[in-house]
């Protein structure tokens, strides 16, 4: 991640949601509804809106409200989360309070429990609130009795898309109390879409505040960070911004092949070429077989990441990102999240989400009272989890803890 890119904070990732009240009144006036039919089918229909959202953002409201429909969830948002400092954003909702979103983001992403946990599981992962904290343990917090249960809400699921050196932006749908926690289906659906979810919000990443309906396809994507190409159905190039011509003029990851974009790698070559393929059936279901992204390496080690966006379906095929072209290319350097100390604690000694929380607050906080307080639990919770994360590293004391997470931590954070 560039300096630029760090200073810009998540909002490069995704464009700002609306004000709240006036897109209830927009949800009530143009209703969507996942059509009838087979799964196949219904996939298709999401992930059409999915992908259109990649290059409209105003499309991910209405993919929300698909994909909460498809897997029998109640609310669903694409928000950000820094633990560290307790700071929080949506991006985009549907289905949500926006009272409760505005109370969330002033008092209660403090109180989550499931953060930092959440923000350590590795992205494309599907994990829900029982798999962070039990479901006995999480109804004891202040933060479920006063946010969630209120609500009617009872369960969560959700997916990392992209982690930040400090916090991470996610997927998740809430479940209410008469559909349950969440199960095996709710989650091998969950399964199906993550993929194509990251896939549209990395492209939606680098398409954040550049697009209008005056400016013109090839200005959009000269300004665009990432290297951008337009291919036909068998790849070949019909057009490369500024930095996907570097990469060509480099050959070294990508390069011209009798006209057609190719990858120096044969492996990496031979997924490239499906993706081509895929993208020009005009359904974005047959996406489903491509991987997320296509890992590109040369001599140096340094790696790119290529995302394949299918452009011969919905409100694409006619946009004005249509061209001439079957599919859009995005490689973009790879970013390495910086890990912290009590990530690397947790990962190594097995600590659960409860105790990660209770080591954060542990870290920066004085007494057992305030550690407590500050996490919406009782003293009681608190010495029960300090016991356990002396057992498990090895320490007798919180000042031990304090300095086994400075020995573990990244010197850059």
């Amino acid at each position: 991640m560039t300096n630029s890119e760090l200073s810009q904070g998540p909002h490069a990732l995704l464009s700002k949601a609306p004000e709240h009240g006036r897109v209830v009144q927009e949800l009530q006036i143009d209703p969507v509804v996942l059509r009838a039919g087979t799964e196949a089918e219904q996939l298709s229909q999401i992930l059409s809106t999915v992908y259109d959202a990649a290059l409209d953002a105003e499309r991910w409201r209405e993919a929300l409200q698909l994909t909460t429909g498809f897997l029998d969830g109640t609310a669903a948002n694409l928000f950000w989360q820094d633990p560290i400092n307790n700071q929080a954003a949506v991006f985009h909702d549907w289905g949500d309070n926006p009272d409760y979103v505005r109370n969330y983001l002033e008092r209660y992403a403090a109180l989550n429990p499931f953060f930092p946990a959440i923000s350590f599981v590795p992205t494309g992962i599907v994990f829900s609130g029982g798999d962070i904290i039990p479901h006995e343990e999480f109804a004891q917090t202040r933060f479920y009795q006063e946010w969630v249960a209120p609500q009617g809400f009872i369960d969560v699921i959700g997916v990392n898309l992209h982690r930040f050196a400090v916090g991470v932006a996610a997927f998740s749908v809430r479940r209410s109390r008469a559909q349950g926690f969440v199960d095996d289906e709710m989650r091998r659906k969950l399964e199906l879409l993550a993929p194509h979810l990251q896939r549209a919000v990395m492209i939606g990443r680098e398409f954040d505040g550049l697009r209008s309906k005056t400016t013109s396809l090839e200005a959009v994507l000269d300004r665009v960070t990432a290297a951008v190409f337009l291919v036909n159905a068998v790849g070949k190039l019909d057009f490369a911004n500024e930095a996907g011509l570097s990469l060509l003029r480099k050959g070294d990851m990508l390069c011209r092949r009798d006209g057609v974009l190719a990858a120096s790698d044969r492996a990496a070559d031979k997924t490239l070429r499906a993706a081509y393929a895929s993208s020009s059936t005009g359904n974005d279901h047959s996406m489903m077989s491509c991987p997320p992204s296509i890992v590109l390496t040369n001599k140096q080690k340094e790696r790119h990441l290529v995302h394949v966006l299918p452009l011969s379906s919905g409100a694409r095929q006619t946009g004005y990102l249509g061209h001439r072209a079957q599919a859009a290319v995005f490689a973009r350097k790879t970013e390495v999240p910086i890990t912290s100390g009590i990530e690397v604690l947790a990962k190594l000694h097995g600590l659960t989400g409860s105790e990660v929380r209770v080591l954060q607050a542990a870290v920066v906080l004085g007494t057992v009272a305030e550690i407590a307080s500050s996490l919406g639990v009782g003293g009681a919770t608190v010495k029960t989890h300090l016991a356990s994360l002396f057992a498990k590293t090895g320490t007798h004391r919180r000042s031990e803890l304090v300095s086994a997470v400075a020995a573990h931590g990244n010197p850059l954070l």
